[in-house]
């Protein structure tokens, strides 16, 4: 647990240090670009450099503490397993946006900075692409990788689900990546890859900004579709989710069969500890 908590720290830091070390950067690149410094304009500039700069700091460090060393967590799944992971994404996505819908109390702090982020070509490639795959490279490749190593599978999935949550820092956001989180920690524990987890990250991403851009005024799929059709592909959707969870619970699991930390593992562990 203390290496989990360890890492969700860093994961915190280097969040705010991107965001400090895209300062300088913006304010130089402004002055150069207009020959002044206006603050306003530099706040609202710093959001993509400074997520990126994140990103990048992110994967370095999970680089030096050789958490990106294990290859066998990049191991490719059936095409078979990706195409129910892309149905279940479709199913919960639908589910959870009519759950997200009675939860609209919520306050959403960070709806207008990825207002931002997605009205610049580099923000729509951080929120659809880069950011999951980081996001996975972390929360399930190392942290829920370390919970399991700890604990029994519902306790090690609920724990990186918990983490996976808090890290978006945003109430209306909490809910949402808390059941995407304990989804993809149950896929990474069944297949010990991060590729089925990626792809659902991805595709969950990239549609979520996908409908924002193409229907900038609609506030929901309900809205979006009516209420009569939007009953009709709710039900679709539950059932398209149920199926492709209990198709992807048919496939063999890896299991904890070669997933003991090596002795190299082991030592770089008790440093984390």
């Amino acid at each position: 647990m203390k290496a989990s908590i360890k890492l969700f720290l860093i994961f915190v830091l280097l969040q705010l240090l991107g965001s400090l070390a895209a300062v300088p950067l913006v304010l130089v690149w402004q002055f150069v670009t207009t020959g002044t410094v206006d603050a306003e304009a530099a706040d609202r500039a710093m959001l993509v450099p400074g997520s990126l700069l994140a990103m990048f700091f992110t994967v370095w460090y999970l680089w030096k503490r050789r958490y990106l060393d294990d290859y066998r967590q990049y191991a490719p799944t059936s095409a078979g397993y990706l195409t129910w992971t892309a149905l279940l994404l479709l199913g919960a996505f639908v589910v959870m946006e009519w759950v997200m819908g009675l939860l609209s109390f919520l306050p959403d702090w960070m709806g207008d900075a990825f207002d931002q982020m997605r009205g610049q070509w580099g923000g729509i490639l951080f929120i659809s692409l880069l950011g999951p795959i980081v996001e996975e490279l972390l929360f399930r490749g190392a942290i829920t990788r370390e919970l399991l190593r700890r604990y029994r599978p519902g306790a090690a999935i609920v724990l990186s689900a918990f983490f996976f949550g808090l890290a978006h820092f945003n109430p209306v956001q909490m809910v949402f990546a808390f059941v995407l989180g304990l989804l993809l920690g149950w896929m990474y524990w069944r297949t010990r890859s991060l590729m089925p987890c990626i792809v659902f990250h991805v595709l969950n991403n990239g549609l979520s900004t996908w409908l924002s851009l193409q229907y900038p005024d609609v506030e929901s799929l309900r809205e979006l579709w009516g209420a009569d059709v939007h009953t009709a592909v709710l039900a679709g959707a539950f059932a398209v989710f149920l199926l492709a969870l209990w198709q992807l619970s048919r496939y063999p699991a890896t299991g904890d069969a070669g997933w003991l930390p090596s002795s190299k593992e082991k030592g770089n562990n008790k440093t984390m500890d």
